[in-house]
């Protein structure tokens, strides 16, 4: 079983598909009209529907129907008259947008909500991704900057580290680019409005257990004998969640360095402590003085960690990782199960950074500290990576 599957309404479509696409493909068998086709098998399933324009009638039917079975899913009518018309990259760039669609897409129901509707108009790429303003520290330090917004605010993820917040219309954009000043350009004078975290997550709960459902089953058909890579980091900790729910007992491996952010070595034992997870604690030494600062031409540090974690999971069948399809192309273009000697798997692989966040506070933890003061990802202290941003912060915060 895979979480994705891309689907065509007749055989040679679905070949179509097949040829374009690297995920599970299916077809309805032919059929003309809604009533001959059973959707409900769907419904432990990410579905991405194609047809062709001759086909938008029975297109409309079964968005219809698919939404009564499940939130997540996403229907397809390409410009060409049959899929199988269509070029394979044509399909290939509606596949990546789709699946971007379902991470991205935003209704405004009193609070920001999941949809693949997208009322709200959130802009679609392949490479956005989304989180929330969550934590006062957060909101205090993008007022140091002029922005002033408040908590449950949406941020819209853009290249090159851009930022687009809504409050709930368009409010600011803040470059946080690599290599420059951190500064804001507000260009909108829309009042802040807060939004209640937990009324964030009582809105987005049915949508949450849907990924919830598809991720668990698909980790148990394929997470035999599991270890999890945990950094500390959301994406790791969801997944960590995930695998407990799924198969019970879980090992969370963690790579300690001497340049890991403030706070971790903490969280990652209040996270194990409070899901009852085994620990394995591997420790890296950066040894910068020999090395040098890493850059990203030579990224030494990246290589002393994967060996450490390989040492960590030689007896692992399977390793579950965080990995999502908004943080590369490289991510995206990986498939959800990957056999090499130690299989690897990406539950999350179709979530947003926002979908991250309210599933962990869902199932009763805390946020990394870190993210509470605004940072959007956790690595070292020392990384190549970090933006100017995230230099701030841990200036103006910690030393």
């Amino acid at each position: 079983m895979l979480m994705i599957v891309a689907i065509a309404r007749a055989k040679k479509d679905a070949k179509a598909l097949s040829h374009a696409l690297n995920c599970k493909v299916m077809s309805l068998g032919g059929v003309r009209s809604v009533d001959d086709v059973d959707l409900s098998v769907l419904e432990d399933s990410i579905p991405i529907f194609f047809f062709g324009r001759s086909e938008a009638e029975l297109a409309e039917e079964v968005e219809k129907e698919i939404r009564k079975i499940t939130e997540v899913y996403n229907v397809v009518v390409l410009n060409k008259k049959s899929v199988r018309n269509a070029r394979l990259e044509e399909i290939r760039r509606a596949f990546e947008i789709a699946k971007a669609k379902i991470r991205l897409g935003i209704d405004l129901d009193d609070v920001f909500r999941f949809s693949v509707s997208n009322g709200f108009g959130v802009e679609i790429h392949p490479d956005y991704d989304e989180y929330f303003i969550i934590g006062r520290e957060f909101v205090n330090n993008l007022l140091k900057l002029g922005v002033n917004v408040e908590e449950g605010s949406l941020v819209l993820r853009k290249l090159y580290n851009e930022e687009h917040i809504f409050v709930p219309e368009h409010k600011a954009i803040i470059y946080k680019r690599i290599g420059n000043d951190v500064s804001a350009e507000i260009i909108s004078q829309a009042k802040p409005k807060k939004f209640e975290i937990e009324r964030l997550i009582e809105k987005n709960k049915d949508f949450l257990k849907t990924l919830e459902r598809i991720s668990i089953k698909f980790i148990q058909q394929h997470g035999e004998d599991a270890v999890v890579p945990f950094s500390g980091g959301k994406d790791s900790l969801s997944c960590l969640i995930l695998a407990k729910k799924a198969l019970g007992s879980v090992k969370a491996v963690y790579i300690k360095t001497n340049y890991d952010m403030p706070l971790t070595e903490e969280y990652v034992d209040y996270v194990c402590d409070k899901l009852d997870v085994e620990l394995i604690t591997e420790k890296v030494y950066f040894d910068v003085a020999k090395y040098g600062m890493p850059t990203h031409e030579n990224r030494w540090c990246t290589n002393l960690k994967i060996k450490a974690l390989h040492k960590a999971t030689k007896n692992a069948k399977t390793i579950i990782v965080g990995d999502r399809d908004a943080e590369s192309r490289l991510r995206r273009l990986r498939p959800e199960v990957l056999e090499n000697s130690i299989k690897e798997i990406f539950p999350i692989k179709y979530w947003s950074g926002a979908m991250v966040q309210l599933y962990i506070l869902m199932n009763g933890l805390e946020l990394h500290p870190l993210y509470l003061k605004g940072f959007y990802r956790l690595g070292c202290t020392i990384c190549p990576s970090l933006s100017e941003w995230e230099k701030w912060l841990l200036n103006h915060n910690f030393y």
